[in-house]
């Protein structure tokens, strides 16, 4: 909701997401108020997993298992395909 985002983001200067978890949904306290805060960043702690996983997919410890789930395994299928190359088994739930 365009209208609420820019309620949201009336009082504030910038926008710092920290929320790895709810990082790729498009909602109005998310996605939504980053459109109208510049500087819209990812803190730390997002930097953190993002290095974290960036290393795990990259060099993984052997047995590398991988588990993909969620609602919608049609949106995941690009993952999946990167994966086979890089782990030794998939379970998708």
């Amino acid at each position: 909701d365009a209208e609420f985002s820019k309620k949201m983001s009336a009082n504030a200067d910038l926008y710092v997401n920290d929320a790895f978890g709810t990082a790729h949904r498009a909602h109005t306290s998310t996605e939504g108020v980053a459109k109208y805060l510049k500087p819209a960043v990812a803190g730390f702690l997002m930097q953190k997993e993002l290095d974290y996983l960036d290393g795990a997919v990259k060099n993984p410890k052997k047995p590398f298992v991988a588990i993909v789930g969620g609602s919608k395994v049609s949106t995941k299928i690009p993952v999946i395909e990167s994966l086979l190359e890089k782990a030794d088994k998939i379970l998708i739930g």
